[in-house]
């Protein structure tokens, strides 16, 4: 079974990807249930076991969720890397969080500015 950080994690970190998962109509309406959930301070019934519902709805959602879950972080098509010379290695792409809490984004590419978060429109923060 899986903890329930790892979960909300999961769900924060879907976000950004819902437009390309599954389109725009249905993203919004799966975005805005995430967002409800993931601002409540009241966890009864565990928001985890509502997020786990959401998500296994569709097989595309529920495939990134597994592939989050297993490896605890995005699935490898999501993850940037770049091999070294002499040294290949992963190379992590930086992750920027609402202060909310309730929101994750990963820039993938150099030069791309960091997006506002949509639940509460503030400025998303780097974290290590």
């Amino acid at each position: 079974m899986y903890e329930p950080a790892d979960i909300l994690e999961a769900a924060r970190s879907i976000r950004p990807y819902l437009p390309d998962l599954v389109g725009e109509p249905t993203a919004a309406h799966l975005d805005q249930q995430l967002a409800d959930l993931l601002t409540q301070t009241d966890t009864q019934p565990p928001i985890d076991n509502r997020i786990l519902e959401i998500l296994a709805a569709q097989d595309i959602t529920r495939d990134w969720l597994a592939g989050f879950l297993q490896d605890k972080q995005q699935p490898d098509a999501l993850r940037s890397w770049s091999p070294l010379p002499g040294d290949p290695s992963m190379v992590s792409a930086p992750k920027f969080v609402c202060p909310q809490g309730d929101y994750v984004w990963h820039r993938l590419r150099v030069g791309i500015e960091s997006p506002r978060c949509p639940t509460h429109d503030v400025p998303l923060e780097r974290v290590s």
